[in-house]
């Protein structure tokens, strides 16, 4: 260990590699009496370099997990920097970051430049920049009127260009959805349609935020998602098409970091959902996208002044990242598909792609709508003429065929049928307490009684509805089952189920 003089405060400590993953890969563990020595406390942050590279950390102390001369790495750093075992390490108190001013403007509703702002997604990306300070930049953005047009602009090409980009041709596809609506997993399907009429449609997806599965969860059931923009080329080119989760690849790091803050908080601003479906479109590309708006008492929007903020609020992006899009609203009452978790959620996806009798009908129309609409977008199908080619490539099986290349190139099993898929072995039936007709189901309740179940972590974890708004049932009569693999999961959900209603039955 060797101190260098107090003036410039760097020091050398020696690697030790900590077994633990704490899911903030910035953080590193040294000796008490080496924070005494280096005037360093618990919290401070710290310049790391090592091989002509360096990250900033927050430095937390201990007595007993690491010897002095040491500095304790996470398995979240060191399987990110692949930092060896025993390395010396230079490490540098730092002061607090300028870009911090720029949240401080924000909550004092001040306009900040293009520049402020990619300094300040830069510091994210850096994580020089805290949770809380991030969290507090998330909270300025709840007031909209606090962000002008411009300003989101430059936020959104500020998040694309802090990690990587990729390019995949003159013409890309993509379809996207603002979520909130349980089940409505059309966007493996749609995919396979497109991809199977020879258009390039390259689907990163971000993974469950409120919900009970993202794309990407219930993807994952099928086939590895997590790749490098090497191995996504690769399959791309294989298979016109790709599914995997954008944070595996460093694909808009800052919306990442968005993104699990707002998951603690369990909502988000509606700029800054726009802002995280855009940067990935601009980050991949994308030349042609549809949008995938539900509406309704119980979704992510349903107020008209909203619902007209975000309509407007993507049609300016789309112009000034010059992306054809087209944003598709629709009232939706209730969950789409009969599956809602990844496993089930998947099921559901394959049972329409492999054209079963018992496939959700309600999934494969909504699928076909959007997959037609973005068949014509990118010129492929004449106006009007989207949806028959969509169905067609249902019909047909190529579709189907097409999901099976994506899985394999992937390095799933294609052979996989839809009913060999693994749900949960604990389960129970929730039963109506009295006959009449379904009115309404709560599409906010669901997502949280899946989130006890267990879903998205535990794949097999979520909820099958086995009645659909509007139709008629009777009293003791089966409403829905819910899925898990633990007891005590099962328990928090049927106590939660005192207080959260799904059905309404009059």
């Amino acid at each position: 260990m060797k101190k260098n003089s107090k003036t410039n405060h760097t020091f050398f400590l020696k690697v030790k590699y900590l077994d633990i993953k704490t899911g903030y890969p910035w953080i590193a563990i040294i000796h008490e009496k080496d924070g005494e020595s280096f005037g360093i406390r618990a919290g401070d942050k710290l310049v790391l370099k090592w091989q002509e590279k360096k990250t900033e950390i927050t430095v937390d102390t201990t007595k007993s997990l690491v010897k002095p001369g040491e500095v304790g790495l996470f398995s979240d750093i060191t399987n990110r920097y692949k930092i060896r075992k025993g390395e010396m390490l230079e490490l540098k108190l730092t002061g607090q970051p300028i870009s911090l001013k720029t949240i401080h403007k924000k909550l004092e509703n001040q306009k900040i430049s293009n520049q402020e702002i990619y300094d300040l997604v830069s510091d994210i990306v850096k994580y020089r920049i805290s949770d809380l300070e991030l969290a507090f930049f998330i909270a300025s953005a709840f007031d909209e009127k606090n962000f002008s047009k411009e300003e989101i602009y430059y936020l959104t090409k500020a998040i694309s260009e802090t990690g990587e980009m990729l390019k995949f041709g003159k013409v890309v596809a993509d379809k996207h959805s603002i979520g909130g609506i349980p089940g409505n997993r059309i966007t493996p399907i749609i995919v396979a349609i497109v991809a199977s009429n020879g258009i390039v449609i390259p689907k990163t997806s971000s993974r469950a935020v409120t919900s009970a599965s993202g794309t990407a969860d219930t993807m994952e059931v099928l086939a590895p998602v997590g790749f490098a923009s090497k191995e996504i080329k690769k399959i791309v080119q294989k298979t016109n098409a790709c599914l995997i989760w954008g944070g595996a690849l460093r694909l808009a790091p800052a919306d990442d970091r968005f993104i699990e803050i707002t998951r603690c908080l369990g909502r988000e601003p509606y700029s800054k959902m726009v802002v995280s479906i855009m940067s990935k479109q601009v980050a991949t590309g994308v030349t042609h996208l549809v949008i995938d708006m539900p509406i309704g008492p119980t979704a992510k929007l349903h107020d008209k002044k909203d619902i007209l903020f975000v309509k407007n609020l993507f049609l300016y992006l789309s112009k000034r990242f010059k992306i054809k899009t087209k944003i598709i609203i629709t009232e939706t009452l209730g969950p789409i598909g009969y599956g809602i978790g990844p496993s089930l959620e998947a099921r559901d996806v394959m049972r329409v792609l492999q054209q079963k009798p018992e496939r959700p009908m309600d999934l494969e129309k909504k699928s076909v709508l959007f997959a037609g609409n973005l068949l014509e977008l990118v010129g492929k199908a004449k106006k009007g003429q989207g949806q028959k080619m969509a169905l067609e490539s249902l019909q047909s099986g190529r579709a189907f065929k097409k999901m099976q290349e994506i899985i394999q190139a992937q390095g799933g099993d294609s052979n996989i049928d839809s009913e060999k898929i693994k749900i949960g072995k604990v389960s129970w039936k929730l039963k109506s307490s009295n006959s009449g007709v379904i009115k309404k189901i709560h599409n906010k309740n669901i997502n949280k009684i899946c989130r006890l179940l267990g879903a998205p972590t535990t794949k097999e974890a979520g909820i099958y509805l086995h009645k659909a708004l509007g139709e008629k049932v009777k009293k003791n009569e089966a409403l829905c089952s819910l899925y898990t693999n633990s007891h005590q999961r099962l328990t928090l959900a049927k106590h939660a189920l005192r207080k959260l209603d799904i059905y309404l039955i009059k």
